[in-house]
């Protein structure tokens, strides 16, 4: 009695790398000290899916490159922030589309920077702000301290990236506001919340969102 083989299917496999929550540096090994930053003790454990040989086989669609001459430049719509001297760091507002890394010390205002930055947008169009530091209450004192009374501004208290990144597309907003991205983390991503993995993941997953 013969038996037919079946063939087997191509399934996405993963391996386990070691990553440095200093800079980022991956190993294929435990390392007690990064050869990159000589940080010590600060590599962990993650998991890569690797794409199936389906995926590898798929033929590339190429691109020709064109002379530069032939493409027609337009100039880009900015939205202003209300505040010239940001406006000018920005080269003129905000760009659709674009996604800004505002960074600095603890304490110093960003988020009441950010908050006044969406009051300033009113009209534009639905702001959504997350926050994964501080609750609806918290930032409805520092809103009323600033006489800021903006039905377009929603707010969501969420740490999951998948969750914000769904509440994007289901709201399309006119501008989003991240308070903090370090607070963020990705199910897909096994390092802890504000490691470099995290990070740079859940900045790639939320540009392709906007």
């Amino acid at each position: 009695m013969s038996h037919e083989k079946r063939p087997q299917k191509d399934m996405a496999k993963s391996k386990t790398v070691f990553v440095c929550s200093e800079c980022g540096n991956e190993s294929s090994k435990w390392l007690g000290r990064c050869p990159a930053c000589n940080s010590w003790n600060t590599f962990y454990e993650q998991k890569v899916v690797e794409t199936s040989s389906k995926d590898k086989n798929r033929p590339r669609v190429s691109a020709a490159p064109q002379s530069l001459n032939s493409y027609k430049a337009q100039e880009t719509i900015r939205t202003s922030t209300g505040f010239n001297e940001l406006d000018r760091v920005l080269g003129g507002g905000l760009v659709k589309g674009s996604l800004i890394l505002l960074g600095g010390e603890p304490g110093i205002g960003k988020s009441t920077l950010i908050l006044q930055i969406c009051d300033k947008v009113k009209g534009e169009g639905k702001v959504l702000y997350v926050s994964g530091e501080e609750s609806a209450e918290q930032i409805k004192l520092r809103a009323d301290r600033l006489g800021i009374k903006n039905d377009d501004i929603l707010f969501l208290g969420e740490t999951n990236i998948e969750v914000v990144n769904e509440a994007i597309i289901n709201i399309n907003p006119k501008l989003v506001i991240i308070d903090s991205i370090q607070t963020m983390y990705s199910e897909d991503i096994t390092a802890a919340a504000g490691s470099v993995s995290q990070v740079r993941e859940i900045t790639r997953t939320s540009y392709e969102s906007l």
